[in-house]
């Protein structure tokens, strides 16, 4: 929104630029009555220009056309001048063209060219050929955001008239910048945008341009000044009106220097996201030829200066984002003066402002846009807000206000567009008779009171093109004259009320050819789906109680539609065959409904599918094979259905994006495909409650995000799948499932479901033992194998796995002694191995002791707390002293020993694997890497044995030091006696 200030005039100003320059060049189109004709050679130039791009819009059709085959003076973007017929201007800036490769030489014909833009077009990473450079005469050139690669051509120090550059927005690379120092006619520079450390300061020597006036090197990567504030600038440029270095690496030093050399020139000074910290300098009141002033997204605290107030020329002031916390009564008085009558804008989102609104701001006559979002705002809202008459835009959103707001408080404001009051605790009670002065464009009005009724004063805006008011308490039905409102809105979201009633016809309504977003989630609205506007691209309708059929949604067909979401309604009946027309969508819910059947092959239509969730249905058939196209899958839940067959092996093949897969509760039959190991970025796999056998696959320790803290899980911005769509929304999407948590079915949403690290595999028909590198999957939190048919050991290593919560491994058929690694799963607060064939003494553990004995009943030769206070043989362990412990002991000393043979032996690999895992690519890297993982858990298992050995000889010690002890009193006492 910022365009609206700074960005704005900086746009005039360039407009302004080249207005003046194309004046003093003399050029214009040539009129129809005009005799000049345009150079032969030149012609030829253009059409071979031409044929180096991709025209798809067809912008460039009149360059050769037959009526116009010699005049190409009339072509689209070419300006000739009216004397000599040389071509002096090419304008083909936002054209939409594509580039076969890179800046055709054939610009080198012409000569005479005063004026060059190609920005915003796509020259495919191309690099600016010499035939520019050899183009002396240009004044003016713009490449800004064309793709451009290689590296910048130093030979651009050849155009020396230039009064315009702007590189802005490209990808080549920056060696030096020496030949900016030949452009002694220079006054727009703009470089923007990419990292120009590699040439340390030599932004300094730009700012040395005496006839400079604009500069723009925002996002840079710049470092600071590292020249004292005392040694002058040699011929600083005097007229540098305009400086951005806005998102660089500048600290107080630059902020200081910057201050003490332009005070007396810069007009629009933008610093926003750097380094800058402490109080905000007391100098800047001195800058009186101030317009513009951006100091957002720092760290600046505490209060503003009083200085301020002479800023009589300011009109455009954003200080978000920092962290000042100075009361809004103190902060506004320090605006005055001179500065009350020139401010605009105002921002202030972000901070620690604290106190209600004072009346004084009425004396703010100018103010056009107040913005205090995010801050700790308190009170009731002041009638005298409604004295600002000029105001556009008003932004309060995510304080405190309170009390109620009235027509009173808005009875003036007849220029607002902007209204955003959300997330406060206001009551908006406007009178229903009531027509306000204003046609509001934005609509925020979410968690304020409107209700219960439907607001009726909504019923004179005929303009607004976004609406919110969510969670607002209404409690009544949709009027039938809302739906006739605005024909361009493109979001409306009357989400979380309790409005009921039946939809109508929607088809004929929002006929804006941007497309709309409908919100009417989680209220009580029923009946059959609308008929839906062609041109939707999104619907959310969650939470009611929708019935019937789902075949409306068919009507759908503008090809923008990007978020479906109707879970948890009524519906029922096969989903339609019509989504080869959805080949936009990003997300498909339609969980928790009554839909059956197999799923239709045309959902392989939906190649930028991100979310699919058909979870709790009676869906039936195999997972058709088309879904396979759906390569960008994130999320994947199609659980308690009645899906059957085998897991294909190409979800693992072709799904390498699935960080959530969830097919728990159906038919499913068959080995698990081993092909599921290649998800590295899985974080929730849960196969629980079917019918597979076999073995668990040996590989489930490729599971990388389950073994590493860094993971590729995401709240879904639902922002970014209407840039897919070509549509735009401000919301967020957050998938949502039901997940078995320590043995509670529970709903999560992706924000929680992404700390929720889980294997689900229970409740079915699994044999063989548990694969033993499972204990390399060490951010795991819940492993659930319980209700198979496994039989062998547990992984002595288990005790690896240190982010455990959660573990059940019950009513298998495992055997042997459990780990003693188990003693070190700190974090275990669900733990159920009951009824199984366990044997020997439960081990000793902070946390193992403090479960009910029925987390182990069932295994008849389990002994120890909490199952039983003595294992046999204690007795006789405390009647021989010289007992190393029993058969336990000697079982336990046994696989120490093992364990440390081993770990020699793969300490003696490590080495090797280090070295082959950083030579080799792709694929033994990654089996290297693992291999090294697996090496180096072996390791940290012997220095914990190590551990046990010494702490353990250490307790045998103190138990004989204490009987000693006992043996002396014994023999003390006899004495005596």
């Amino acid at each position: 929104m910022k365009i609206l200030g700074g960005r704005f005039l900086q746009i005039l100003f360039a407009l302004l630029i080249l207005l003046r320059i194309q004046t003093s060049m003399g050029f214009y189109s040539t009129m129809a009555g005009d005799e000049v004709r345009c150079i032969e050679r030149e012609r030829q130039a253009l059409l071979a220009f031409k044929q180096g791009l991709v025209d798809k819009s067809d912008r460039l059709s009149s360059w050769g056309s037959e009526e116009e085959k010699k005049e190409c003076c009339e072509w689209e973007g070419v300006q000739c001048s009216n004397t000599t017929g040389h071509v002096i201007a090419l304008d083909l800036g936002f054209h939409g063209l594509y580039s076969r490769g890179n800046l055709s030489a054939s610009l080198f014909e012409l000569q005479h060219l005063t004026y060059l833009n190609l920005s915003w077009n796509d020259f495919n990473l191309g690099r600016i050929l010499e035939s520019i450079t050899s183009l002396n005469k240009i004044q003016y050139l713009d490449l800004r955001y064309c793709n451009l690669g290689g590296f910048l051509p130093t030979q651009l120090g050849n155009l020396t008239s230039l009064k315009h550059l702007d590189l802005s927005g490209n990808k080549f690379n920056i060696e030096n910048l020496e030949w900016l120092s030949l452009f002694s006619c220079l006054q727009y520079l703009d470089l923007s945008k990419r990292d120009l450390n590699m040439v340390d300061n030599y932004w300094l020597q730009v700012i040395k341009l005496s006839r400079l006036t604009e500069l723009s090197l925002n996002e840079r990567n710049l470092r600071d000044v590292i020249i004292p504030l005392s040694i002058p600038m040699i011929n600083t440029s005097t007229f540098l009106a305009y400086l951005d270095l806005s998102f660089n690496n500048l600290t107080a030093s630059t902020f200081q220097w910057l201050l003490s050399k332009f005070n007396k020139s810069l007009v629009d000074l933008y610093l926003s996201g750097n380094q800058f910290q402490g109080l905000i300098p007391e100098s800047l009141g001195h800058m009186t030829y101030l317009e513009t002033l951006d100091l957002s997204d720092n760290q600046f605290e505490g209060e503003i200066p009083k200085s301020f107030g002479n800023l009589c020329k300011l009109r455009y002031l954003d200080l978000s984002h920092n962290n000042l916390d100075q009361m809004l009564s103190e902060l506004i008085g320090n605006f005055s003066g001179c500065l009350q009558l020139s401010l605009e804008y105002l921002v202030l989102d972000g901070n620690k402002i604290k106190g209600p609104l004072p009346n004084v701001i009425k004396n703010f006559s100018s103010l056009q846009w107040l913005s205090l979002n995010n801050n700790q705002l308190s009170g009731a809202l002041p009638k005298s807000i409604g004295l600002l008459s000029k105001l556009v835009q008003l932004e309060m959103f995510s304080n405190s206000f309170n009390g109620v707001i009235t027509e009173a408080h808005f009875s003036t404001l007849s220029k607002l567009r902007y209204l955003d009051m959300s997330f406060n605790h206001l009551s908006i009670n406007f009178s229903c008779d009531w027509i306000p002065p204003f046609q509001l464009d934005y609509i925020i009005l979410t968690s304020c009171k409107l209700g219960p009724k439907f607001p009726s004063w909504l019923k004179t805006q005929r303009e607004f093109s976004y609406l919110d008011i969510s969670s607002s308490g209404i409690l009544d039905s949709i009027p039938k004259w809302f739906w006739n409102l605005s024909s361009t809105a493109f979001h409306v979201n009357l989400s979380s009320n309790q409005i009921y009633g039946i939809l109508s016809n929607l088809s004929t309504k929002f006929s804006g050819s941007f497309g709309i977003g409908i919100d009417l989630s989680k209220n009580k609205l029923e009946g059959p789906l609308p008929v839906f506007p062609h041109n939707l691209t999104s619907i959310i309708l969650s939470e009611n109680m929708f019935s019937g059929s789902i075949s409306s949604l068919c009507t759908i067909t503008g090809g923008k539609l990007s978020f479906v979401d109707v879970s948890n309604n009524q519906l029922f009946g096969k989903l339609p065959d019509c989504m080869t027309q959805w080949t936009s969508l990003v997300i498909l819910n339609l969980a928790n409904n009554h839909l059956f059947g197999k799923i239709p092959s045309s959902i392989g239509s939906m190649s930028l599918l991100e979310s699919l969730s058909l979870q709790n249905n009676n869906f039936s058939g195999e997972i058709p094979s088309s879904l396979a196209n759906c390569s960008a899958l994130q999320f994947l839940d199609l659980s308690d259905n009645s899906f059957s067959g085998i897991i294909p092996a190409w979800i693992g093949e072709r799904l390498s994006s699935l960080t959530f897969l969830l097919l728990r509760s159906n038919n499913f039959s068959g080995d698990i495909p081993l092909q599921l190991c290649w998800l590295r970025n899985i974080m929730l796999l849960d196969l629980s409650n079917n019918n597979l056998s076999g073995s668990i696959p040996w590989c489930l320790q490729n599971l990388t995000a389950l073994a590493q803290k860094e993971s590729s899980a995401r709240d879904h911005s639902f922002a970014d799948s209407y840039l897919k769509a070509g549509g735009y929304y401000s919301g967020s999407y957050a998938d949502k499932s039901s997940v078995i948590w320590k043995g509670l079915e529970r709903d999560y949403w992706n924000g929680n479901l992404k700390n929720l690290r889980i294997i689900d595999l229970s409740s079915n028909k699994l044999t063989g033992g548990i694969p033993v590198h499972v204990s390399i999957l060490f951010e795991l939190v819940q492993l659930n194998l319980s209700r198979n048919q496994l039989i062998g050991r547990i992984p002595a290593d288990i005790g690896q796995m240190k982010q455990l919560e959660s573990l059940d491994l019950s009513q298998n058929q495992l055997s042997g002694h459990l780990p003693w690694s188990m003693s070190q799963l700190n974090f275990l607060s669900t733990l159920n191995l009951s009824y199984n064939n366990f044997s020997g003494r439960i081990p000793l553990g902070a946390q193992i002791q403090t479960f009910d004995a029925s987390a182990f009943v069932g295994n008849p030769s389990l002994c120890g707390l909490p199952l039983t206070p003595t294992c046999p043989g204690d007795e006789k362990s405390k009647s021989k002293p010289t007992d190393s412990g029993g058969k336990d002991n000697q079982e336990d000393r046994a696989e120490f020993w093992k364990s440390f043979k081993s770990g020699m032996e793969l300490g003696a690999a490590i080495g090797f694997v280090g070295v082959v895992a950083v030579k080799f690519d792709h694929p033994w890297k990654h089996i290297c890497i693992l291999f090294y993982n697996n090496l180096r858990v072996r390791l940290r298992n012997l220095k914990d044995c190590l551990y046990l050995l010494v702490a353990a000889v250490g307790l045998r010690l103190r138990e004989h030091v204490s009987r000693l002890g006992r043996k002396l009193k014994l023999f003390e006492r006899s004495v005596s006696s």
